[in-house]
C-alpha cells in the first residue's frame, strides 16, 4: 500500500485496542478524521531485534462507528510460533520495517496504557502490556514478556518433578526415534502414490474420512493411488508393535495424509513440499473455541506446541469460519479452505436421508407417528477422561407428563465421552428413551426429530440445514463461557431460545416458544454456498491439486 502524503506527519490514530480471545485488535483511522476508511496495512515491529514484523489482518463487517479494525495474532508469527519477547511498536505502511505512517493514540480513544493481558500455560506465562508513549506523537508500544512461574519456598527437587523430567526425556527420545525412522523410510526408493486415511478416534473408517475414501473409489481413483487406512479407537488405546511400525511407514511414504481430529503422531511430521496433510475436522462450523483459541484457559494448548501447525490445508464449511479455524489451528488463513464438508454433502443427500430416516424409525419404533424431542447436550469437563453430564437435572416425571400430553417421545442422546447414563424408570419408558447407545448415528436421529434440545453442541449446524426449531438448555452458560468460551457471543449466535432452568425448558416446549425465526438466517450464513459438492472439491482441489 502506498501511503497518502496528505496524511503526513500525523499518520494514523488508534481509536481503540481490545482483545478477542488470543488476538489483539486495533481500530484506527487517519489522524484528525471522523470518517470510516479502508483498513490500512498495520504491523507490530520489534524495536531491538531483526524479528519478522507481525502483520495485522483487516476485520470486515465489524460495524465500527469510526475507523477500520485490524487484528493481530501474536501467537502465530512468521514461524507459526509466538512472537519474541521484547518491545513491539505499532506501525503502518511498507513491510513494517520502515514506517511512513505512525500509529499513535487518539485523543479520547479507548487505549488504556495499563491494558495488560496474561496467558498462563503450565507453570509459565506470556504477558502483554500496552505501554503509554513518551510523547503524543510516538507510536504505541506493546511489551511482551515470558517467564516461568515460581512459588516462593517451593523445593527445586521433588520425586514428582524427577518423574516428570524422566517422562519428558522418554518422550523426547521416542519422538526423536520416530523422526529418524520417518526420514529413513522416506529415503527408500519407490513411488509417491500413497494416500493415507488415519484417525486416533475411530475403530473403523467413518465420518469425513469414509466419505472421501468412498468417493475416490467411485471415481476410480483407487486405480491411480494406493489408498491405505491406519486407525485406533481412541488416544487411550495402545497400538500393537506391528501397528506402530505400519504407522511410521505409511506416514513417511504418504503423498497425502487425511485426518479429521486431533492426532499426535501426524504433528511430528516435518512440512514437505511433496507431502500434503489435510485436516477434514469432524465438526461443522465454528462454535466452541478449540485448539490455540483456548491458550490461557484450563486444558488449552501450550502456545509453543506443534499440534495442527503442519497442516497443508484444513477445510471448513464457509468463508465465515476461516478466521476462527486459522486461530484455532495456528495457521495462516490462506491454508483454511472453505470447500464445505463431506459430512454435510452426505447429510443433505435426499435419497440417503430417506434410507436413514427409515433405519432410525426401525431402531426406535416408539418414535414412529409421534412428535420427537431430541435431547442431545455436549459433555462437561476438560476432555474424554473427565467428561460428564449432570443427568440428575432432568426431571423425568415432568418430561414424561409433557410427552404424554403431546403424544411425543423424548430421546436422550448423551455425548460419547460421557460414561454415566440417565436412569429411566419403567413407568416412563413409553415416552422417554435413552438413545445414547443405540447404533444409529446422531445425525440420523436429527432426521426423525421435530425439536432439538441442546446447549453448546455443533449439531446445531446440521439441524439448521433441516430448518427445524431448537431450544438451548444453557443452565451453566456463564461458567461455560469463562472456562471454554465461544467464537461469537452465545446469546446472539444460537438459532433459538435460550432457557436456564428445567422449568423454563418445559414451559417453552409447551408454548412452542422456540424463536424459530432465527434458524433460516443462521443456516444461510453458515451453510456452504454450493452444498452437495464439497467432497469432489476436496478431492480435486486439495488431494489431486487441480
Amino acid at each position: 500500500m502506498i501511503p497518502d502524503p496528505s496524511l503526513e506527519p500525523s499518520g494514523l490514530e488508534v481509536v481503540e485496542l481490545s482483545w478477542e480471545r488470543i488476538q489483539l485488535t486495533a481500530r484506527v483511522c487517519p489522524a484528525g478524521s471522523r470518517e470510516d476508511a479502508p483498513a490500512p496495512e498495520l504491523f507490530l515491529r520489534h524495536l531491538t531485534e531483526p524479528a519478522p514484523p507481525l502483520q495485522g489482518r483487516p476485520v470486515h463487517g465489524g460495524g465500527a462507528a469510526r475507523g477500520a479494525t485490524v487484528r493481530f495474532n501474536p501467537f502465530a508469527a512468521a514461524d507459526q510460533m509466538p512472537v519474541r519477547p521484547g518491545l513491539w511498536q505499532l506501525v503502518a505502511g511498507g513491510d513494517g520495517r520502515e514506517s511512513p505512517w505512525r500509529a499513535v493514540p487518539a485523543a479520547g480513544g479507548n487505549v488504556a496504557p495499563w491494558r495488560i493481558r496474561e496467558f498462563p500455560y503450565g507453570s509459565s506465562m506470556i504477558r502483554f502490556e500496552v505501554r503509554p508513549p513518551e510523547r503524543a506523537s510516538d507510536p504505541l508500544t506493546v511489551e511482551i514478556t515470558t517467564w516461568r512461574q515460581h512459588v516462593p519456598g517451593q523445593r527445586t527437587w521433588t520425586l514428582e518433578a524427577a518423574f516428570g523430567r524422566a517422562r519428558r526425556l522418554k518422550s523426547a527420545i521416542r519422538h526423536g526415534l520416530f523422526g529418524w525412522l520417518v526420514k529413513m523410510c522416506r529415503a527408500l526408493p519407490g513411488g509417491r502414490r500413497l494416500v493415507v486415511f488415519t484417525s486416533d478416534s475411530r475403530a473403523t473408517l467413518g465420518g469425513n474420512l469414509a466419505l472421501i475414501h468412498e468417493r475416490m473409489v467411485e471415481r476410480g481413483l483407487d486405480r491411480k493411488f494406493d489408498l491405505r487406512t491406519i486407525l485406533r479407537p481412541s488416544l487411550r488405546t495402545r497400538r500393537a508393535m506391528i501397528d506402530r511400525a505400519r504407522l511410521v511407514w505409511l506416514l513417511a511414504r504418504a503423498r497425502v495424509v487425511l485426518l479429521e481430529d486431533y492426532q499426535p503422531a501426524v504433528y511430528r511430521l516435518e512440512p514437505r513440499i511433496d507431502r500434503r496433510i489435510i485436516q477434514l475436522w469432524h465438526a461443522w462450523g465454528a462454535f466452541k473455541t478449540v485448539g490455540y483459541s483456548r491458550i490461557g484457559k484450563a486444558g488449552g494448548l501450550s502456545p509453543y506446541a506443534r499440534a495442527h501447525k503442519n497442516y497443508t490445508y484444513a477445510v471448513v464449511s464457509s468463508e465465515h469460519e476461516v478466521p476462527f479455524y486459522a486461530e484455532a489451528f495456528g495457521l495462516p488463513e490462506e491454508r483454511i479452505v472453505p470447500t464445505g464438508t463431506p459430512r454435510m454433502d452426505d447429510f443433505l443427500d435426499r435419497k440417503k436421508q430417506a434410507q436413514r430416516r427409515d433405519a432410525a424409525y426401525a431402531a426406535l419404533p416408539l418414535t414412529r407417528g409421534r412428535e420427537v424431542f431430541l435431547f442431545a447436550p455436549t459433555f462437561r469437563g476438560s476432555g474424554a477422561r473427565a467428561a460428564d453430564y449432570p443427568v440428575e437435572m432432568l426431571d423425568l416425571r415432568r418430561l414424561h407428563a409433557l410427552c404424554s400430553d403431546r403424544n411425543a417421545v423424548a430421546l436422550v442422546r448423551l455425548h460419547p465421552f460421557v460414561e454415566r447414563r440417565v436412569e429411566i424408570a419403567a413407568a416412563y419408558r413409553d415416552h422417554i428413551v435413552d438413545a445414547t447407545d443405540v447404533s444409529i448415528d446422531t445425525n440420523d436421529l436429527l432426521l426423525i426429530s421435530d425439536l432439538l434440545v441442546t446447549d453448546y453442541s455443533s449439531l446445531i449446524f446440521e439441524y439448521a440445514a433441516l430448518g427445524r426449531p431448537m431450544l438451548f438448555f444453557a443452565y451453566d452458560q456463564d461458567e461455560y463461557i469463562a472456562t471454554r468460551d465461544f467464537y461469537e457471543p452465545y446469546e446472539t449466535f444460537v438459532p433459538g431460545r435460550i432457557v436456564r432452568t428445567f422449568d423454563e425448558l418445559v414451559s417453552a416446549i409447551r408454548a412452542r416458544d422456540y424463536q424459530h425465526e432465527k434458524v433460516e438466517p443462521f443456516a444461510r450464513r453458515h451453510l456452504p454456498s454450493e452444498p452437495g459438492s464439497a467432497t469432489d472439491r476436496i478431492i480435486d482441489q486439495l488431494i489431486l491439486g487441480r
